[in-house]
């Protein structure tokens, strides 16, 4: 057996003129999928910028917002998740903090992320 740390101070911190948050990258695959674990601290913020691939960016803890083409920010926190298409613009970011885990990959769907049957808003 071996124990991993996946906590911040492990983390690749991607910082900007344009963006602040850490990020541990978990899963690259040769089918395209990606699986990302971030931190985002106090006013950190991940820019308006358009999804390359499908996208699911599930709040683990904390809270924040995330917005879609007509940048109205929705606030989300913890046990919700936002999901954009691939070519969709969005931005995500919190005043206070929040850990996200990011999957993206091309043609994510309810049968191939079940999560997704659970939809309660869309925009």
């Amino acid at each position: 057996m071996k124990i991993i740390s996946f906590e911040k101070e492990f983390g690749t911190s991607i910082d900007s003129k344009a963006t602040k948050f850490t990020a541990h990258r978990i899963l690259l695959d040769a089918n395209e999928i990606r699986l990302n674990y971030m931190y985002l601290e106090d006013d950190d913020e991940i820019p308006f910028h358009e999804a390359l691939a499908d996208q699911l960016f599930m709040i683990v803890s904390g809270e924040g917002w995330v917005c879609g083409k007509d940048k109205k920010r929705i606030s989300l926190a913890s046990g919700k998740a936002a999901f954009w298409k691939k070519g969709e613009f969005h931005a995500a970011g919190t005043d206070t903090q929040m850990t996200a885990f990011v999957i993206e990959g091309r043609h994510l769907n309810a049968q191939n992320v079940p999560v997704l049957k659970n939809l309660i808003i869309d925009y």
